[in-house]
């Protein structure tokens, strides 16, 4: 029996009308009749809320400073988004985040629709500009709106379903609705579908988009151009594991000579402000930055409270040694660009990346909106996936020429000397021991790969390697939410501590990875993810199986 939904449309923080959006074009045009207005109006089809806060807290990233760290530490810090923090820490539904809130899963949930109205309005409009004899050539506005739509379908995937196991597999677990055709009223039914499915919707656009991709825009850094489109590929394939694919479209991206796209400019650079590091990370001259998007979030407000990258976390991450700089607290490069801030060393540190900027809508007031500039596509993730790619195949020669570009990238500018990576010398700190406790300190994590696939087994030489490309990725997208996907698609267990409560385990299998979508979609009448009920709590509906049945497909 199939289940129907409804997609509501809330209010963005940037004042969207909810009642209004869906009964007009999108770019508030009676008409589009020519290339000059499809291309403006695929300027919105780029979802301005932003999925790093929620991943983040929900990660092995973040800890809780209210919580004993062993020693009988602990505080009594307030939060920046109130009770919503509590909620996403312990993975329960995030019922108390305001609407308002660009970081939250309603505006995640919303503003993505929105932009894929926006491609399909966009398609729609060619179709008919078309229809009525014009001769201009659309092709390039076609391939942006389609990768636009399969992006924001991938984010909604990631965010709010389970991990892609495979075709079979994914077939048993809940998609979100994939939307083809332009919306124009407030609800509308729409099936959910299954997770084999969005992916599959998500490839055919992909390619779609891949046939005609451009650079031919005014500002290419904020559009799906050449390089940024090969990357979303790069990934996509990554977490469906077609590492051939994965090979092919990173090779594209990143030319002969990856070391060209690594953020270089960047770690030589001498910087006096914070406002200075920011500039210089999320500038369109960085060959890293293949693809720029400006989202709404207060996410770097709340890292100097009660939840922040300190103790376990920042020892993982930016506070701690890696292989070829284990004489080190943590990696000479941020000395190097003063990045590694914080409010109060004893609440934790965080990496001045892509903290924000404000935009006055009434100075006299002191009051207006938060952007991040965020780093979508880079060189350096691009290049640690096509990584990953060559551990499945084993292929430990190309596997170390990658990591290799990425950690000599690191290393311009400082004036210690550090050890070259080599095969040997990830073999020997990443062959450890495992986690076994909140408070011990490894470099390694178990990998439950024949656990979500029974099909996809992995030997010890590549759950050490993959250890290595983890380590480097997690540091790479530090603060930016993809350590939660990572965290999903290997099976990562998670241990968090709240307050003086007992230590928390989200295994393998837990149904809250999937994160809980929007309490106002639901209400809607829209299917839920299953939760699970950790013990000691109670709640009115038990799931304990979160994998559809088979008349629910």
């Amino acid at each position: 029996m199939k289940k129907y939904i409804y997609i509501l449309v809330i209010a963005t923080a940037a004042g969207l009308s909810a009642c209004s959006f869906l009964d007009k074009d999108p770019d508030d045009r009676a008409t589009i009749s020519n290339m000059s207005q499809v291309k403006k109006l695929l300027t919105t089809a780029y979802s301005t809320a932003d999925f790093a806060w929620i991943c983040e807290v929900s990660s092995d990233n973040i800890v809780d400073n209210n919580s004993e760290d062993g020693t009988w530490t602990r505080y009594n810090l307030s939060v920046n988004k109130g009770e919503v923090e509590n909620e996403v820490f312990s993975w329960q539904p995030a019922v108390s985040a305001s609407s308002n809130d660009g970081d939250s899963p309603v505006s995640i949930w919303s503003r993505a629709y929105k932009a894929i109205a926006t491609a399909n309005h966009a398609l729609a409009a060619i179709d008919t500009i078309v229809a009525q004899g014009s001769t201009e050539n659309f092709n390039e506005c076609r391939a942006e709106a389609y990768l636009c739509r399969a992006y924001n379908h991938f984010v909604l995937a990631n965010v709010f379903c389970m991990e892609y196991r495979d075709s079979a597999l994914s077939e048993l677990d809940l998609g979100v609705p994939y939307m083809k055709e332009p919306e124009r009223v407030v609800y509308s039914n729409a099936d959910r579908g299954t997770l084999t499915q969005l992916y599959k919707n998500i490839e055919e656009d992909l390619l779609e988009g891949l046939k005609y991709v451009s650079d031919n825009y005014d500002q290419p850094k904020y559009h799906f151009n050449k390089q940024a489109a090969y990357a979303f590929a790069t990934r996509f394939y990554l977490y469906k594991r077609d590492y051939d694919k994965v090979i092919e479209y990173a090779t594209l991206a990143l030319g002969s000579n990856p070391m060209s796209c690594m953020r270089t400019d960047f770690w030589s650079g001498s910087y006096s402000t914070s406002e200075a590091i920011l500039y210089a990370f999320s500038n369109t001259t960085s060959p890293s930055n293949f693809m720029l998007t400006t989202t709404y979030s207060t996410f770097y407000r709340s890292l100097s409270g009660r939840y922040a990258c300190n103790r376990q976390a920042s020892k993982s991450t930016v506070y701690g040694s890696g292989p070829t700089w284990q004489k080190y607290r943590f990696h000479p490069c941020y000395v190097k660009t003063s990045s590694l801030r914080t409010y109060n060393p004893d609440y934790g540190l965080f990496f001045m990346h892509t903290g924000e900027y404000f935009e006055y809508s009434d100075k006299v007031a002191g009051i207006g909106y938060v952007h991040n500039v965020n780093p979508t596509f880079t060189g350096e993730e691009t290049l640690l996936c096509r990584a990953e790619a060559y551990v499945h195949k084993k292929d430990y020669a190309n596997a170390l020429a990658d990591l290799k570009v990425w950690d000599d990238s690191r290393k311009v500018g400082t004036t210690e000397t550090l050890d070259e990576l080599t095969e040997a010398l990830i073999e020997q700190y990443y062959n450890l021991f495992y986690y076994e406790s909140g408070t011990q300190l490894t470099r390694t994590t178990r990998l439950n790969c024949s656990s979500i696939c029974p099909d996809w087994v992995i030997d010890g030489k590549q759950e050490v390697w993959l250890n290595c490309v983890l380590h480097f990725r997690r540091l790479e997208t530090i603060h930016e939410g993809l350590r939660w996907f990572d965290i999903k698609r290997y099976g990562i267990e998670v241990r968090h501590k709240q307050g003086l409560n007992p230590e928390m385990i989200l295994t393998w299998d837990d149904p809250r990875r999937a994160l809980q979508i929007p309490s106002t979609v639901i209400e809607a009448g829209m299917q839920a993810n299953p939760t699970m009920i950790p013990e000691g709590k109670e709640e009115t509906t038990v799931v304990t199986n979160y994998r559809l049945d088979n008349d629910e497909q």
